[in-house]
C-alpha cells in the first residue's frame, strides 16, 4: 500500500508518520474489530528504506506516543521520521518496514512529494 502524505519543502526538516493501529481509533486492542495491522501486537524494530541514492534523508526517527489529529496513539504503535533535504517538483518513495512482537515483517510506503512553499 502507498499513501502520499502532505508535501516537504526542501529546506525544511519536517515529521511524517505511518500509523500502524487502528487508525479511526488509535485503539490497538487485538480484537477482530481492530482493522490496523499490529493486531495487538507492538513493534519491535523499525527499518526505513530509501531509495538508492536518494537526496531525501531521514535525520531521526522513533515510535513514541503520539498526537496526530487529536488522536492519542501509544508507544510502539506510529512509526515517526524526520526528513530533510530532497529536490523540488521530485516525488520519493520510502518504505517503513516493521518487525512486531510476534514476528511479523509489515511494510508500508509512504509518498512524500518535496515541493518550495
Amino acid at each position: 500500500m502507498q499513501k502520499i502524505l502532505p508535501s516537504k519543502d526542501p529546506d525544511n526538516v519536517e515529521p511524517y508518520f505511518v500509523i500502524w493501529c487502528d487508525k479511526e481509533t488509535g485503539i490497538n486492542d487485538g480484537s477482530k474489530n481492530d482493522f490496523g495491522e499490529l493486531q495487538g501486537s507492538l513493534i519491535s524494530d523499525v527499518v526505513w528504506i530509501f531509495p538508492s541514492g536518494s537526496e531525501l534523508t531521514k535525520k531521526s526517527s522513533n515510535q513514541d506516543a503520539v498526537t496526530i489529529a487529536g488522536v492519542d496513539y501509544s508507544v510502539n504503535t506510529v512509526c515517526t521520521i524526520w526528513l530533510e533535504g530532497g529536490i523540488a517538483n521530485k516525488d520519493y518513495r520510502i518504505t517503513c518496514r516493521i518487525t512486531t512482537e510476534d514476528g511479523r515483517i509489515l511494510d508500508k510506503t509512504i509518498i512524500i512529494p518535496v515541493r518550495e512553499n
